[in-house]
């Protein structure tokens, strides 16, 4: 399979990259610098593209080879406190008009647990929701997708806090709505990137958000 990724060179998306390539797909990695791609990671199955989020017509060139995207795309730690980001929501209707463009239906992105309240979670919604700016503009991202876009099988990978210890290896834990009860803060990234190659492999979290843990 070919995938196009996109925030390929962050932490979580390297990761991704890496294991895509170990299980034997080619990567269409779409970044702003494809020089701080292949000096990270060289590959005869990956090839970097320049994008820009703000010019569409830069993502839909790539597109079209690929057969599905996944997004890492992230805001960086120091606008996750106090400072407003509308990154995800953006940037997702970019993906996703380019994708209409070019014909893809198949879309596996980030998001984080927290986004929305569940029943009885008042610390979340009363504290930590109003101080990690991050997860407004990523519930907007979960909205549009949900209210307007029917016509892609997107999946919502909501992972809990992020770590760079290895894979563990175990089964990886999946419920629709926004956390895994009783699930650990933290996992490794390479167990968020292995469930979201997952994703591809099934039509079972199609149009669905996706908690996980492990």
């Amino acid at each position: 399979m070919k995938i196009a990724i996109l925030g390929a060179t962050g932490r979580t998306g390297l990761v991704l990259v890496r294991q895509a390539l170990d299980q034997g797909h080619d990567v269409l990695a779409l970044v702003r610098n494809p020089q701080a791609m292949t000096k990270q990671i060289q590959h005869e199955r990956l090839k970097a593209y320049q994008v820009d989020l703000n010019d569409e017509a830069t993502i839909v060139r790539p597109l079209k080879e690929a057969d599905a995207v996944m997004s890492c795309i992230g805001a960086p730690p120091s606008s996750s406190f106090f400072k407003s980001t509308t990154l995800y929501q953006d940037s997702a209707v970019v993906i996703v008009s380019a994708m209409r463009q070019t014909g893809l239906k198949k879309l596996v992105i980030m998001s984080g647990s927290g986004t929305k309240g569940e029943q009885g979670e008042m610390f979340l919604a009363r504290v930590l929701r109003p101080l990690l700016k991050n997860l407004k503009s990523m519930a907007s991202m979960e909205d549009y997708l949900e209210q307007q876009c029917a016509d892609i099988n997107y999946t919502v990978v909501r992972p809990p806090g992020l770590n760079e210890k290895p894979s563990t290896n175990k089964e990886i834990k999946s419920r629709e709505g926004q956390y895994v009860p009783n699930a650990a803060l933290y996992m490794p990234r390479a167990d968020v990137a292995r469930f979201m190659l997952s994703c591809l492999e099934t039509d079972n979290y199609d149009r669905k958000m996706v908690a996980i843990s492990v």
